[in-house]
């Protein structure tokens, strides 16, 4: 018995089925150059004042290393979009003098039109991407592993067509959960998921509204308003694993995903819709990880006796 499903998965309900998540990782594993630094890379190259404008908002600066540049930003860019050094911006902000007449009252559309200006690069990060992820070429990546096979069910994190273009998987079985170029979907989905950031910034707003500090409310709106631009809500993508319920799926099978950061609430709702009853196949390129992998499962609800790590290796075996 088969049953479609909106998010493309072909649903085979009598069958125990395996199920892949695939992580970055996974097109790093083929040579692939999808690390976010090749897409710092990338912006050096064609936007250079883009990206000048982009580091300067996270005090990353031209003299400073690449390892420095990777700490501040680019090594978790997702996590580390909500890092803007918030009280220093606030500090700066509200010492600006306007020059206007009326001093400081009656300013505060003025005002927040001026510290939204500052913001307004950040609409620019997903067309960006997704203009680089389309210069990433996969025609002549080779499989990597045998385990990758039409008789599993894929949810990838990753824009790329390997799983399609390289080993022959029907987009009938794979689910892009932020959207697939190859579809002409969606944009990609670029994001952090630190709800309390904007928490913070609009009981600052409302504090400021209180004591009718027009400097105050304006640049904490624009904060806020950034916050919310580069928050990744996964609850307006989750619904694309209602079709996991419709499975019997035995194993869980992870690979190139670190399985932290914003993403881990799919995690929570893939063993909830599973059944809290599947293996946990997680693939680590590095043995330093194991215990935070484990750790990080564990702290979502997933029994510490559901979870097996293999190197990758295993799974990298052609």
């Amino acid at each position: 018995m088969s049953v479609c499903c909106g998010s493309g998965l072909d649903v085979r309900m009598e069958e125990k089925m395996k199920l892949y998540i695939i992580g970055n990782g996974f097109d790093l594993g083929h040579n692939l150059h999808t690390k976010y630094w090749d897409f710092r890379l990338y912006l050096e190259k064609l936007y250079p004042e883009f990206l000048k404008q982009f580091e300067e908002h996270y005090y990353i600066y031209p003299n400073m290393t690449q390892d420095q540049k990777c700490n501040l930003l680019w090594n978790e860019l997702e996590t580390n979009l909500a890092n803007i050094d918030e009280d220093i911006i606030i500090s700066n902000s509200i010492s600006i003098e306007m020059g206007l007449e009326s001093g400081d009252i009656g300013i505060e559309d003025t005002l927040y039109q001026y510290f939204s200006a500052e913001y307004k690069y950040i609409r620019k990060l997903s067309k960006y991407l997704k203009q680089w992820v389309r210069t990433i070429k996969i025609r002549d990546t080779k499989k990597k592993s045998s385990l990758i096979t039409d008789d599993s069910i894929y949810i990838t994190f990753n824009y790329t067509a390997v799983l399609e273009n390289v080993y022959n998987i029907k987009s009938s079985q794979i689910t892009h959960i932020h959207g697939s170029l190859r579809n002409n979907d969606i944009d990609p989905v670029l994001g952090h998921g630190n709800f309390n950031r904007i928490k913070d910034i609009r009981e600052k707003r409302e504090k400021a509204t209180i004591l009718f500090d027009e400097k105050m409310i304006s640049v904490c709106k624009a904060l806020e308003d950034y916050y919310k631009k580069t928050f990744k809500d996964v609850n307006k993508y989750s619904f694309k694993l209602s079709c996991l319920s419709n499975y019997e799926i035995s194993e869980i099978c992870v690979i190139g995903h670190s399985l932290a950061g914003v993403d881990m609430p799919y995690f929570t709702e893939m063993d909830r819709m599973t059944n809290r009853k599947a293996i946990w196949k997680v693939y680590y390129y590095c043995p330093d990880e194991k215990s935070r992998l484990i750790s990080n499962l564990v702290s979502i609800g997933i029994e510490e006796q559901r979870i097996q790590l293999l190197p990758s290796s295993m799974f990298y075996d052609l």
